[in-house]
């Protein structure tokens, strides 16, 4: 009975873990396969709980083995960033440790038993202690829940919220081992446990507080791109309406021309033809400024980049037959944004100076093929695609941003190169996905 008990106990703590760490973050694959991943975590975290469980001095390598379970769950399974699921998947087991020993210590005081006893035998006692922790725990988590915040700090923020926790495991299951050899030091350590409770609270709020900075500074990035694309559409807009004002206040003058060209020298009719084709050359000029895709973000987007490498004479190639009309403006801006700066980075360095840029409309996908010519073999050197600006500050957010785009919209994103191009493959789905 004592062994159907405990394990049954194990296997609700790791079904209580498991399922925080989905909500938390959220599956990043589709049903069943997220269902089947679920369950095998499910079974291996119990294992793993039961196993360390029978020896109290093997508390703590039961939380360290159940962290590195927790943190591959997140890892296979789960979506987000690589800090955040070390930090959250430490920080639960600290939950759970420090909930556990404060909950044992509270029953034990009002009910006057030692802290052995309770961790020892199994009665009534124990059955309330363990209840009121697995409650505790499934409320706070709720709370953490509600007030969860994106996480995209820096890997070195990482290393000491993940430090803290850990050592406030290893002190608690230190204390309990105290409280175990020695029951009349059970009051004192039950407020150095309160203690250290307070610590991890603190050091999550340093958590949130970490990750609203950092997502403050993402989203200025944003904002930034959002306006340098916006501010070089309306500059593009302006010098079409000039262009459009002059050709229109020269028009005169220049069919006057052409009378005179045919009139005063009837033979001059191939003098007059050149004539009209520089006007219409110009005319060409003028409209290939600006986009007209039916989605303004997308045509802000492309006009402002086509002006951009036709600055540094690039070849702008692009058949638009889808205008991403179930993307945010926002996203719209930071995918194409960042890629075809990319591109015109490397096409302006090349002696073929092109780039091509397909969007089609693929059954319920929309594909997105981007290709730029490049100089050097990009992937080999940089497989990563880091930014190789020398001034770091503001930049290696592009191809971060792309991703997280795509993943938003349940897509794929691969690049590869060709022939002396490089290219940015993507799908991405246009409709929504039930969960």
């Amino acid at each position: 009975m004592n062994f159907i008990f405990e394990t049954a106990v194990n296997a609700l703590e790791a079904f209580l873990i498991l399922e925080f760490l989905a909500q938390y973050f959220g599956f990043r694959i589709q049903a069943p396969i997220r269902h089947i991943g679920f369950c095998i975590f499910g079974i291996v975290s119990t294992v793993a709980i039961t196993l360390f469980s029978w020896n109290e001095s093997f508390e703590i390598f039961s939380s360290l083995s159940q962290i590195l379970i927790n943190f591959i769950f997140c890892l296979i399974l789960l979506k987000g960033n690589i800090g955040a699921k070390i930090f959250i998947s430490t920080f639960t087991m600290v939950g759970i440790v420090l909930l556990s020993s404060f909950t044992a210590f509270i029953v034990g005081h009002v009910t006057k038993e030692e802290i052995n006893e309770i961790y020892t035998q199994f009665d009534l006692v124990r059955i309330t202690a363990i209840f009121m922790s697995k409650v505790l725990f499934f409320q706070i988590t709720r709370i953490i829940l509600r007030i969860k915040t994106d996480s995209n700090f820096l890997k070195l923020d990482t290393i000491p919220l993940v430090i803290i926790p850990i050592i406030s495991i290893c002190s608690v299951s230190l204390l309990t081992d105290v409280a175990l050899w020695y029951p009349g030091s059970q009051q004192m350590i039950f407020y150095v446990i309160c203690l250290i409770i307070l610590l991890s609270l603190l050091t999550y709020c340093l958590f949130i507080r970490l990750s609203r900075s950092s997502q403050l500074k993402h989203d200025f990035e944003l904002l930034n791109l959002q306006y340098d694309c916006a501010k070089q559409n309306a500059e593009d807009i302006q010098n079409m309406y000039e262009n459009i004002r002059s050709i229109r206040h020269d028009m005169k003058n220049h069919l006057l021309c052409i009378e005179n060209l045919l009139k005063d020298h009837p033979n001059n009719n191939q003098k007059a033809q050149n004539y009209i084709r520089t006007l219409l050359k110009e005319q060409a000029i003028t409209q290939r400024k600006i986009i007209f895709s039916g989605n303004d973000a997308l045509d802000a987007v492309l006009s402002a980049k086509q002006t951009a490498a036709h600055q540094y004479g690039i070849n702008f190639d692009m058949v638009i037959a889808d205008s991403l009309q179930f993307m945010s403006a926002d996203d719209i801006c930071v995918l194409l944004g960042n890629l075809l700066d990319n591109a015109i980075s490397a096409a302006g360095q090349t002696d073929t100076k092109q780039i091509n840029l397909n969007i089609q409309p693929q059954d319920t996908y929309v594909s997105i093929v981007l290709a730029n010519s490049v100089k050097d073999d990009i992937l080999a050197n940089n497989p990563t695609l880091k930014t190789t600006r020398q001034k770091k500050d503001g930049h290696g957010y592009g191809i971060k941003n792309v991703r997280k785009v795509v993943q938003k919209y349940h897509g794929l994103i691969r690049f590869y190169e060709d022939n002396g191009m490089f290219f940015s493959d993507i799908l991405l789905l246009t409709i929504p996905i039930l969960a």
